[in-house]
């Protein structure tokens, strides 16, 4: 007699695996309830710019650098959670940054910017006098400053970036006595900064910079051995954070849609994981170790394109603006006749190459990369070809894009040209036959289409080439200076070191001088100086108001060619906000 089907042994063993699966499921949701939705929420969205902020070890209280307005100085504030009034530590005129809490909860260390210096030092966590633990020397404005301070697992050292060692690298620093000890030692041409213990404290994640915009995170043991790249992304690290459980890694970078964001990847490695919740503009998150929470810098910037008059005897004047979209602008070029412009511009939601006339008429879309960075757009003398700077699926590099006539279209189907792999800075040779780049921390000419490669500068931490109006020399960056060296070869000397901080963007030789980005310490902004070869001195023609700490990756300028105008980038909106993620699993 045939058994009926529901009464058959195999099925049986069916219908009895998907009861226990079922009550296994049902069980679990009665003890865990189900998952919450991970909500943001302002933290502190009141004016001015938040930045580095740092949890304490119970979760309960968070640490932040502050300023209410651009050109004051950074300070560290403390301030209880979910709501609290901010309680300021430090004061003076000096920028302190990058907080981080001792394994007790009990101190606080932080970077003190002085003028030519970094001082670390450690307060109490309620306020009381501070103490210094250690100064190096250093450049570094806090517009260019990563997370530079983490404690180590005993409590009785800081780990922090050694500016007195090049390239700089992680030292740990005893809270007695200030003995340094090296930790990490970054490549030619590289930095370590970012540090960040895991939470059982046996593993250091830190982001190693190699210029240029370029970076990834890596992680070695809490005494800076086997070293291993953790991501592949080639984009500068801004800001990591561990998992409470030690097993992911939460960093910003700007890895796709040419803003920076947040994402997730396993601390064994694998495939970064967008975290969409965030959004764009996202940096320096922190993660509490307890109570699901995840806080970072949300920026708000927006930058238009400006042009100012050039005056011989002092500032420029009679500034105006040039170029505004529903996005944000940067990287102008000036065409080698002066009737148009090249730029970047995010209007259509990732960063694009723009064409536009010389009073910024008739915008026309160059390039369709949706959602790769794009950067330094440089003319060739012939005004046939724009060298840009795109970092996309096949990684950084150099390529070159035809520039359609005036009044044309960009023919259908023209696609950028691949130059030199691995770099995002070059610029052309007068002749148009060379185009100059950085690798490795030294500057390098190749000759086109694919002609031979050749080495330009010897020592590292050198790069932005630029060949002198007369093609009788390549001026470039070096050590805080600008150098130069017979383009045919010769000798490397330095052409003059500017007062202040020299800042990685931009060197335009002409004829009777250079113009030059730099940080005024005194007034935290940046400006456009320029040194006069007769005179042999500099003097800043423009102070780019308006500019702040998220901005510095727009931070470019061009001169016309008849030397009248400049047109550079102005943030008008430059808010940043503390942003906190609640259910942050």
């Amino acid at each position: 007699m045939a058994v009926p089907f529901l009464r058959r042994p195999a099925v049986l063993l069916a219908l009895a695996l998907c009861s226990v699966g079922g009550v296994v499921t049902l069980l679990g949701r009665l003890a865990g309830g189900s998952k919450a939705e991970e909500k943001r929420v302002p933290l502190a969205a009141d004016a001015g710019a938040k930045s580095y902020p740092a949890f304490s070890p119970d979760g309960q209280r968070i640490a932040y650098s502050a300023r209410a307005g651009k050109s004051d100085a950074f300070h560290i504030f403390v301030r209880a959670l979910p709501a609290d009034t901010p309680r300021a530590l430090t004061a003076g005129e000096a920028s302190d940054v990058s907080p981080a809490w001792s394994p007790d909860g009990s101190r606080i260390a932080f970077l003190r910017l002085e003028e030519d210096r970094a001082e670390y030092l450690v307060i109490p966590a309620g306020g009381g006098a501070e103490r210094k633990v250690a100064e190096f020397p250093s450049e570094r404005e806090e517009s260019q400053q990563p997370p530079a301070v983490a404690w180590s697992a005993d409590g009785k050292s800081l780990i922090v970036i050694d500016t007195g060692r090049s390239p700089a690298g992680l030292s740990t620093v005893a809270i007695e006595g200030g003995a340094v000890t090296p930790l990490t030692t970054p490549p030619a041409g590289a930095a370590d900064s970012t540090p960040v213990l895991s939470p059982d404290r046996n593993t250091l994640a830190f982001g190693r910079s190699s210029g240029a915009g370029q970076g990834d995170v890596y992680l070695c043991d809490s005494a800076g051995k086997g070293i291993r790249r953790l991501t592949f992304d080639d984009h500068e690290v801004q800001g990591i954070a561990w998992t409470p459980d030690g097993q992911d890694i939460v960093y910003a970078a700007n890895r796709s849609a040419g803003r920076s964001q947040l994402w997730r990847v396993p601390a064994y490695g694998g495939s970064p994981r967008m975290l969409t919740v965030a959004g764009l503009n996202a940096a320096f998150p922190a993660i509490a170790p307890s109570g699901n929470r995840l806080v970072y810098v949300e920026s708000a910037s927006g930058a238009s394109l400006w042009r100012a008059r050039l005056n011989p005897g002092g500032e420029a004047e009679e500034d105006r603006e040039l170029v505004r979209s529903t996005g944000r602008e940067s990287w102008p070029a000036y065409s080698p006749d002066g009737r148009r412009l090249a730029y970047i511009s995010d209007q259509t939601g990732a960063d694009e190459v723009w064409l536009c006339d010389a009073e910024g008429a008739n915008p026309l879309q160059l390039t369709h990369f949706n959602g790769s960075r794009v950067a330094r757009p440089r003319w060739s003398p012939d005004g046939r070809l724009l060298l840009i700077a795109h970092d996309g699926a096949r990684g950084p590099g150099l390529y070159t894009i035809p520039v359609p006539a005036k009044g044309a279209a960009l023919a259908a189907g023209t696609k950028p040209v691949p130059v030199v792999p691995g770099s995002m800075n070059g610029n052309w040779s007068l002749d148009g036959k060379k185009v100059y780049f950085d690798a490795g921390g030294l500057v390098w000419r190749v000759t086109l289409p694919s002609g031979p490669t050749e080495k330009v500068t010897s020592e590292p931490g050198t790069g932005q080439a630029a060949e002198s109006v007369d093609g009788k020399y390549v001026y470039y960056r070096a050590r805080g200076s600008i150098w130069r060296v017979p383009v045919a070869g010769g000798k490397e000397e330095e052409v003059f070191a500017p007062e202040n901080g020299l800042f990685f963007t931009t060197i335009e030789p002409v004829r009777n001088g250079i113009y030059y980005l730099e940080w005024e310490r005194r007034g935290r902004g940046m400006a456009v100086s320029f040194y006069d070869f007769a005179a042999r001195k500099s003097s800043v023609v423009l102070r780019m108001n308006g500019v702040g700490n998220f901005a510095r990756f727009t931070l470019s300028f061009s001169v016309s060619p008849d030397g009248k105008y400049i047109v550079y980038p102005k943030v008008d909106r430059d808010d940043t906000s503390l942003m906190m993620l609640e259910h942050f699993r």
